[in-house]
C-alpha cells in the first residue's frame, strides 16, 4: 500500500524553515505587531448567527487595541460595526454582551442612537450650543461579512477590501455554513504569546503524540503512519491543509451509540460526499478526508468538517498573554439524538484542545530562556512558516 504524499500548493519560495523566535516574543516586537498587523488587517470579530434579525447586536472586544466594538444588524438589514463609545463624554455605550433593541441609550446621560448609528436624542438639548446631531452619530468601524462571520478593520482607510485581503479563498466557501447553528462558545486566557497559540493549531505534526490519550487513531491509518497532510496550500493571507481521516478508526462504545442515529462528527470521519461542497472544502477532494484547517491571517483558525465547523481566534492581551475564543457550529436539527451527538462531539473536542493548551505556556518559557537560537520547521509546518512570512510583509509596510 503506497503511503500518502502531501500535495503542496502555492508560492513556497518566500517561506523560511528557520524562524528567529526570541526577538518575536519581546514587548517591542509585539508593539510593532499591534500597530502594523492588528490595526491594519481584517479581523474575525463575530458570527452572523449571533445577530440574526434587525435590532440584534453583539459586542466584540479587540484586546491588542483595547477596543470594544458594537456589531449590529441594523433595522435596514445591513450589518454595521461601531466603536462602543458614546459621543457625549466617551463612556461605554453598551454593557450587555448581546441582545436585541430598537435603539441604544447611554446609561450615563441617556443620549440615544439608532441601530444604524444615528444620534436620535440629546437629553436637555437646549443646554448644548452649536451641536449638530447629524455630526454626532456613533463612530463607524469598517466591517464586511464573509459567509457566517463578520470581519472588522480598524485602519482609518483599509488598504484593501476583505476580498482582496483573503485572496483566492474568498469565493471558495459559498454556502458551506447554511443551516448551521452555534453549539459551543468557549474562552480562556493563557500565559503565552499569540503567535505560539496560533501556531499550535496550524500544523498536524503534533497530533500523533499530544493526542495519543484522547483520540489516538482519529487521523492517519496504515498508509499514512506519520499522518502527513493530504493537501497543504499557502496564500498571501491564508494557509490551509486537509487531514487524513482514519477509516480504520476504532469507535468507542459511546461513539457507537451517539452517532448511530445522527450525522457523524468529530472524532469520527466516515466517507463523505464532498462533491456537494464548495471547492474550498477538501480542495484536493481527498477520498479519506477528515477535516480542513484554514489559518486566516493573522489570528483565526477555521476548521470545516463534514457536519460541523469551528473558528478559533487568538487575541493578544500583551506580548505574553493571549485570550483564546472557540466557536463551534453544527447542522440545525430538532432531533434529540442529534443534540446528544453534538454535545458529545463538543466535549470530546474540548478535551483534545486542552491537550494542545498544555504546550503553549511551556513553549513560551523555553523560547524566552534563550536556549535555542531559532525554531526549525518541517514541510508539514509550512502554514506556520507562511504565518511569519505574512507578519514580516506587514511589518515592512509604511
Amino acid at each position: 500500500m503506497a503511503e500518502i504524499e502531501t500535495k503542496f500548493v502555492g508560492d513556497m519560495s518566500r517561506l523560511s524553515s528557520r524562524i528567529e523566535m526570541y526577538e518575536r516574543m519581546q514587548p517591542a516586537f509585539y508593539q510593532q505587531e499591534v500597530e502594523k498587523v492588528f490595526r491594519r488587517a481584517w479581523l474575525v470579530a463575530a458570527c452572523t448567527t449571533e445577530i440574526p434579525v434587525p435590532g440584534s447586536f453583539v459586542l466584540a472586544d479587540i484586546p491588542p487595541l483595547k477596543l470594544s466594538i458594537l456589531i449590529v444588524h441594523s433595522n435596514d438589514g445591513k450589518i454595521r460595526a461601531f466603536h462602543n463609545v458614546c459621543r457625549h463624554r466617551g463612556d461605554r455605550l453598551v454593557h450587555t454582551p448581546n441582545g436585541c433593541t430598537r435603539a441604544f441609550t447611554c446609561a450615563f446621560h441617556a443620549w440615544s442612537y439608532a441601530t444604524d448609528g444615528r444620534l436620535l436624542n440629546i437629553t436637555d438639548a437646549s443646554q448644548f450650543e452649536d451641536v449638530d446631531k447629524s455630526q454626532y452619530g456613533l463612530v463607524p468601524v469598517h466591517c464586511e461579512v464573509w459567509e457566517d462571520v463578520v470581519f472588522v478593520n480598524l485602519d482609518k482607510t483599509p488598504r484593501e477590501t476583505l476580498k482582496e485581503f483573503l485572496g483566492d479563498m474568498y469565493d471558495q466557501y459559498k454556502g458551506f455554513a447554511k443551516n448551521r447553528v452555534k453549539i459551543a462558545d468557549h474562552r480562556l486566557v493563557l500565559n503565552t504569546n499569540w503567535n505560539l497559540a496560533t501556531n499550535a493549531f496550524s500544523e498536524g505534526y503534533h497530533n500523533l503524540y499530544i493526542h495519543k490519550n484522547t483520540v489516538p487513531d482519529y487521523q492517519g491509518g496504515p498508509n499514512n503512519p506519520d499522518r502527513h497532510r493530504a493537501y497543504l496550500e499557502v496564500g498571501r493571507h491564508f494557509g490551509r491543509y486537509s487531514t487524513h481521516g482514519n477509516q480504520n478508526h476504532k469507535k468507542t462504545a459511546t461513539e457507537e451509540v451517539v452517532f448511530r442515529y445522527s450525522k457523524p462528527m468529530f472524532p469520527w470521519f466516515p466517507k463523505f460526499d464532498y462533491s456537494t461542497q464548495p471547492p474550498g472544502i477538501n480542495p484536493s477532494r481527498f477520498d479519506e478526508w477528515g477535516f480542513d484547517i484554514v489559518h486566516i491571517f493573522p489570528n483565526c483558525v477555521f476548521a470545516p468538517q463534514a457536519n460541523t465547523h469551528s473558528y478559533m481566534t487568538f487575541w493578544p492581551i500583551d506580548h505574553n498573554h493571549t485570550e483564546i475564543r472557540n466557536w463551534r457550529f453544527a447542522y440545525q436539527s430538532d432531533n434529540p439524538a442529534d443534540a446528544i451527538a453534538q454535545a458529545y462531539s463538543v466535549t470530546r473536542a474540548r478535551e483534545v484542545i486542552r491537550e494542545d493548551m498544555n504546550t503553549m505556556e511551556t513553549n513560551l518559557i523555553g523560547i524566552l530562556s534563550g536556549a535555542i537560537p531559532h525554531t526549525v520547521l518541517s514541510k508539514q509546518e509550512r502554514v506556520i512558516q507562511n504565518h511569519y512570512r505574512a507578519i514580516d510583509d506587514m511589518l515592512a509596510q509604511d
